[in-house]
């Protein structure tokens, strides 16, 4: 079987679905010449028009910028955005764009990045995202859970604060990330930690609070104890901010930031392998923006619109300019010259649009995931969880393999890099949406333990954990053994002087 090819699965996947509906697939590039050419023809003709000529004018129109015409959806309202048709030759790069834009966003972060500028069929979205590896590796497992969400009726009402351990992957001195969200808008703010001392906590924190301000309630399921340090902290730092902290709350019921802190995780470990970087402190400040510019489910909007009341904008690439023109400009003056020549077709496109205050939202629904045992079959492509003592926190939360035998309900499965020990029941697996790895590219000779194919298609090498309960500062100790310090999978003792 031949390397799995991205491009070319999703046009193979989308000629067989458009098989059966030639009337509905997407332009190609000669037919949308075509089309332009009789818009302009249509345009031009004084006489009686055809029901053709009627058709194209209401439904299209044809935009030039910069010598080079582009077929766009025909506006209704001043107020509406221009609308690019993409070609059926162009889908796979457009969607590759906006798919790394928005973090490897699912379905309902990419139709909202893609809805303000281009118009794209959601097979064809669904398609993409079906074939994309990094998404299928970090689906969640199968689980049930029940909880009843907080609810904050505005801005700065609560604020979370939670330190997610990075101690068995350090960028340089730093081994934590510090994840502070609010919970109303959901805007978070991360930062690149040295320990998790609460003189630094607190220092970071207060870079946003005089950013944004502060909250009335700071709440963080790392224990009273330690928000109760950091609020004496800050309170030294600035003595008129005065700050409450909040009940302990179980971490299933505090989902919010959890859920924040795992998207963060996948969000990273996509970025480093996008822009291929070992340097996650680098990217923790655009894995940042991208969350906080993504569609939000919950509040309907992205954080970032919710906070400030408009979307955030990246230079011109989220303007309506095309992309082949945008990247020719170097000089305010060349923009200057496109938006005076299309005045009246683009310049009202552009305009900011601003709303005022921020959304109210109040839920008390409760959420239940059922739990569905699926069965398998040899060849079948599927994902495995890792469970997180087998993996460090960038490395994928499931692997991709492939069913080599089956057993009664038990299944031997496999890598490119070997047999995966023991058998493994269906429980937690998922079915890939790809088939990215068939049973013949295992290698039957070679045998491996979770952890060792984590650490051969990753790097990672899981968390290292003692159980000590003294100063850990011997080599019985097996963190302080391997130089490392003890991290949160470790024991509670108060003695530990490896931390």
């Amino acid at each position: 079987m031949e390397d799995f090819n991205p491009k070319s699965e999703f046009y193979i996947r989308m000629n067989k679905y458009y098989l059966d509906k030639p009337g509905k697939k997407p332009y190609t590039n000669m037919k949308i010449e075509t089309i332009m050419a009789e818009i302009t023809d249509a345009k031009l003709n004084k006489g009686a028009k055809k029901r053709r000529d009627y058709y194209i004018l209401q439904k299209y129109d044809v935009l030039t910028v910069a010598e080079k015409k582009y077929l766009i959806h025909k506006k209704t309202d001043d107020k509406d955005d221009i609308k690019y048709v993409v070609s059926y030759e162009e889908l796979f790069e457009r969607l590759s764009d906006y798919h790394i834009r928005t973090g490897h966003g699912g379905m309902g972060k990419m139709r909202a990045a893609l809805s303000n500028k281009y118009s794209i069929p959601r097979p064809a979205i669904e398609t993409f995202l079906s074939i994309c590896a990094i998404c299928n590796s970090k689906k969640g497992s199968n689980r049930k859970l029940v909880f009843k969400p907080i609810v904050s009726k505005d801005f700065n009402e609560r604020g979370q604060v939670d330190l997610v351990d990075f101690q068995s992957l350090p960028d340089g001195k730093y081994k934590w990330i510090l994840n502070y969200q609010d919970h109303h808008t959901k805007f978070i703010s991360l930062f690149p930690l040295e320990s998790k001392r609460a003189v630094e906590v607190a220092s970071n924190l207060l870079t946003i609070f005089l950013t944004f301000g502060a909250p009335k309630v700071l709440q963080s399921d790392n224990g009273r104890e330690f928000v109760n340090s950091v609020i004496n902290e800050i309170k030294e730092l600035w003595p008129e901010c005065i700050i409450v902290h909040g009940r302990p709350r179980h971490p299933q019921s505090q989902g919010s930031i959890e859920r924040s802190n795992q998207d963060v995780e996948n969000m990273l470990r996509a970025w480093m392998k996008d822009n291929k970087s070992k340097k996650w402190s680098v990217g923790l400040k655009f894995v940042q923006f991208q969350k906080n510019s993504s569609h939000h489910r919950i509040i309907g909007r992205s954080p970032y619109k919710a906070l400030f009341g408009c979307e955030p904008k990246v230079g011109l690439t989220t303007s309506n300019l095309p992309q082949e023109v945008s990247k020719k400009l170097t000089a305010e003056e060349d923009l200057e010259e496109i938006y005076n020549q299309y005045e009246e077709e683009i310049q009202e496109q552009i305009n900011v649009k601003r709303y005022c205050g921020i959304c109210k939202i109040e839920s008390t629904k409760t959420f239940v995931i059922c739990v569905i045992i699926p069965t398998f079959n040899i060849n079948d492509c599927i994902t495995i969880p890792v469970p997180k003592v087998d993996r460090g926190p960038l490395d994928p939360a499931r692997i991709i393999a492939v069913i080599v035998e089956k057993k009664n309900e038990l299944y031997r499965v496999g890598t490119e890099h070997g047999l995966i020990k023991g058998w493994l029941s269906s429980g937690n697996m998922q079915r890939t949406t790809s088939h990215f790895i068939s049973a013949n590219q295992v290698d039957k000779q070679n045998e491996l333990t979770l952890r060792e194919t984590v650490k051969i298609i990753s790097g990672g090498q899981g968390f290292l954990s003692c159980t000590c309960k003294r100063a850990c500062q011997t080599k019985r100790c097996a963190c302080f053994k391997s130089s490392i310090k003890c991290n949160s999978s470790c024991h509670n003792s108060l003695n530990c002087l490896n931390k």
